[in-house]
């Protein structure tokens, strides 16, 4: 089994040099790391067996060093890592990945107020905060647990990647003048990123009820849809009282379906 080296900078541990170090355990789970917290040597930096992450001054991934402090339009060291390992177009599309890249270049409350995180006080993560600490601490002892981490957000990435692809994909129509979506699959994930991605998000969801043989039928807040309205008629298996949310018995023909949304709408839609 081959062994390698990573140096990253010494101190305090940040989600950055975690996250980067935890992609590259995750990718090559046939190779065994050292990783060491210290400045590395000239040698060390034109070495491309060894990793330079986060330190280093340095953004040459022919020689694995990926540093982003020498520039601030550099992404994130986390970031570049993903970029080299052929991994950036199926991470980015997790909801974090461009908030924590902002937050390691410009700062938590700059970051909170762009992205609307609220107040950057409140959203330190407790779990975050023991896992930096640790690697901090004993980076060498924490290597199973980075690795496990980044296969786990690797997969989780390719998950979320492979349900936005469906709703990219999806049919879209307007029913009763509310942009609309029918989705053929029975999972809700990915479906607040793909309407953060999609220029025109659709205000009516229709998908696969993953619990039942029928259609779950969706609305989104502001909308004037109201599924409480069809509460009762037959076709209903289940609707909210609020009216946010209802599902059908069985999986109607479009054409009916459409029919039955249109019953749900409330008013003339504002967009």
């Amino acid at each position: 089994m081959k062994t390698q080296l990573v140096i990253t900078h010494p101190g305090s541990a940040h989600f950055d040099d975690v996250a980067a170090v935890s992609l590259i355990l995750a990718v090559h789970a046939d190779t065994v790391f050292r990783v060491e917290r210290r400045e590395p040597a000239p040698a060390e930096l034109d070495n491309p067996d060894v990793w330079v992450v986060d330190i280093g001054d340095r953004h040459e991934p022919e020689k694995r060093n990926f540093d982003h402090h020498q520039n601030t339009d550099c992404p994130a060291a986390f970031v570049l890592v993903a970029e080299y390992l052929g991994l950036l177009e199926t991470m980015s599309v997790m909801p974090w990945w461009h908030f924590k890249d902002s937050v390691d270049r410009f700062g938590p409350a700059r970051s909170s107020i762009k992205y609307h995180a609220g107040d950057h006080l409140v959203n330190r993560n407790p779990v975050e905060t023991w896992l930096t600490a640790s690697f901090a601490s004993e980076p060498e002892a924490s290597l199973p647990l980075l690795r496990a981490f980044g296969t786990h957000i690797i997969e989780e990435a390719r998950m979320l990647k492979s349900q936005i692809d469906i709703w990219k994909t999806s049919s879209r129509l307007v029913i009763a003048g509310v942009p609309a979506m029918i989705g053929e699959t029975r999972e809700s994930a990915g479906l607040e990123e793909f309407r953060r991605l999609d220029e025109d998000p659709p205000d009516i969801v229709i998908s696969l009820d993953r619990r039942g043989e029928g259609w779950r039928l969706f609305r989104y807040d502001g909308t004037p849809v109201d599924f409480s309205l069809i509460s009762d008629c037959p076709e209903i298996a289940f609707a909210h009282k609020s009216g946010f949310m209802a599902k059908t018995k069985e999986r109607l023909a479009i054409d009916d379906l459409i029919a039955l949304v249109s019953r749900a709408v409330t008013g003339i839609y504002p967009g």
